[in-house]
């Protein structure tokens, strides 16, 4: 079914009750409801300090000059357990220089300005007086985006927030609380190698003011107004959207899911075998491994050349329709819609350090490709090897490196795509189809809305198998790995 950009509503089918609604431009942001702000030594802070962090995007896009003029409220929780005098917070677009102009940084409700210091991609807020360690905040920043245009880049990595011909993504854009880890706010740079990005569980509250005749397609429970795109997005580890005065709109409802396909009119044609994939991944996901967690599950075509994963929406590279011929599963479209979807497992339910550890995720993914064909098209499944795998084997790159120690995309995507399948279906092997789909599942569930590790995953593997993997995690991995006791044959230093 073909539907117009207009008139639609949220997942239940009726209006969706969000905070604040702003009017043209956005209104200032108003406090939570629930979250009255108080006046308590030593700093401004909330009496009623949020589950997670949640975020109040409110933007007015500038689709034609590609400008997100954004206004940001940020409540959440000192993470420290200690008193803070300093939050950092990560800001991917800022790795261009100039590309994002932070105007504004104040405690929510406060007439003064707070000081503030953008270097490279980590801004550093000063407070005005110590954040006790049970302490909760409203942070507020206004700031004017510059979204760039696309990298001419066939690799995986670049950015995503960027705009083409057809369209402008918003992937990781806004202000970004960084992690505390350890002791430590968690700060990396940015690699233009995979997914350089760090955040954690947090609610999402945006609102997009966008001009006549722009389609926004964003994560969540939707209500559309007029220009106004109203989202709310809970337990998210991101909130993307992209806008585009071209898009063409498919959906389905599928057990109590609604999918939606916005592509370019040349791919409308596909929308029904996108939306399929999809539709297929998700029941064929949720059996495997647990619910999708939403009512609303988006796939937007970008000006990208890949395929990128999102909270509740994935972003599929124009690229990849290219000569697709509308029917079969032998094509690079079906299987990147079936391994992006599984993010919303590997990544959104069980979120995983990105850059240390990449392989939790993306080899994950690519292990669910092989699911998906094994269970919808067990015909096509040499031919998805073949495509998907080529000569890995016979590579001898790291599956556990962080993206920076790779030297290039090419390696990354040797190491962490193929072999870190490699490495899955080996195990797979080894232990037997339904002992390893069993430890999958009980990972899952153990690591859902999570940060996961290695020794996580190795751990839930020696309670369903004795076999010894170390000669497995002798090929595949670089580093030294300490395994569980029982799945090393008691090799010296096991852990118990």
């Amino acid at each position: 079914m073909l539907l117009s950009g207009c008139g639609l509503s949220g997942a239940a089918g009726t209006p969706v009750s969000f905070r604040p609604t702003p009017t043209s431009p956005p209104a200032p942001a108003q406090a939570t409801p629930g979250a009255k702000l108080i006046e308590a030594a030593p700093l401004q802070g909330l009496d009623k300090p949020p589950e997670r962090p949640l975020y109040v995007l409110n933007v007015t896009l500038d689709y034609a000059n590609g400008m997100l003029n954004t206004q940001q409220r940020i409540e959440f929780k000192n993470p420290a357990g200690a008193p803070l005098n300093e939050i950092k917070f990560n800001v991917p677009p800022a790795r261009r220089a100039g590309a994002i102009d932070i105007t504004d940084a104040r405690i929510f409700g406060s007439s003064a300005p707070l000081k503030f210091d953008l270097a490279e991609t980590v801004l550093t807020v000063k407070l005005p007086q110590t954040l006790p360690a049970n302490g909760a905040i409203a942070l507020q920043f206004n700031y004017a985006l510059k979204v760039p245009k696309q990298e001419n880049s066939s690799g995986i990595g670049g950015d995503d927030t960027s705009r083409g011909a057809y369209s402008l993504t918003a992937g990781h854009w806004y202000i970004l609380l960084a992690p505390w880890q350890n002791g430590n706010w968690y700060t990396p740079g940015y690699v233009p190698i995979g997914d350089s990005y760090a955040s954690e569980i947090a609610d999402f509250d945006v609102n997009v003011l966008a001009p006549d005749g722009i389609t926004v397609a964003g994560a969540g429970d939707e209500f559309h107004e007029g220009r106004l795109w109203r989202y709310a997005l809970k337990q998210a580890r991101t909130f993307a959207f992209a806008a585009s005065d071209n898009f063409k709109i498919q959906s389905s409802d599928v057990k109590g899911v609604k999918f939606y396909h916005y592509s370019y009119p040349q791919h409308a044609k596909f929308g029904e075998d996108v939306l399929l994939t999809a539709e297929r991944a998700v029941d064929l996901y949720s059996r495997l491994w647990g619910a999708y967690p939403y009512k609303t599950f988006r796939i937007v075509e970008t000006d990208r050349a890949q395929g990128q994963e999102y909270s509740g929406m994935v972003g599929i590279g124009s690229a990849l329709y290219a000569g697709y011929k509308g029917s079969g599963s032998r094509h690079d479209l079906i299987a990147t819609v079936a391994h992006e979807t599984s993010h919303q497992w590997w990544f959104h339910m069980v979120g995983n350090d990105q850059i240390r550890t990449p392989w939790l995720d993306e080899s994950f993914a690519r292990y669910a490709e092989l699911l998906f064909y094994e269970n919808f098209y067990p015909n096509d499944v040499a031919w998805w090897k073949a495509n998907a795998i080529g000569n890995a084997r016979a590579a001898k790159t790291p599956i556990d490196l962080a993206v920076m120690d790779y030297a290039n995309t090419s390696d990354y995507f040797v190491g962490v795509y193929q072999r870190g399948y490699l490495f899955l279906f080996d195990l797979r092997e080894l232990m037997g189809k339904q002992p390893f789909a069993d430890a999958l599942r009980q990972y899952f569930t153990e690591q859902s809305g999570k940060i996961t590790t290695p020794d996580t995953f190795f751990n839930t593997l020696a309670r369903y198998t004795q076999q010894d993997i170390s000669p497995l995690v002798k090929q595949y991995f670089a580093g030294d790995v300490k395994l569980p006791c029982a799945i090393s044959a008691n090799a010296a230093g096991c852990r118990k």
